[in-house]
């Protein structure tokens, strides 16, 4: 994934937070793709 790991965890943290918060607005459809994925899969 990345050519140097994280090296606090705390920093991980911040940085899936920071993601979380862009992909908010998106969730309701994400939330959608992912149980229809869901579907198909199982």
């Amino acid at each position: 994934m990345m050519s140097q790991p994280f090296k606090d965890p705390f920093n991980f943290l911040y940085f899936v937070g920071f993601i979380l918060v862009l992909l908010l607005p998106t969730l309701p459809a994400s939330l959608s793709f992912l149980r229809l994925a869901g579907v198909i899969q199982f």
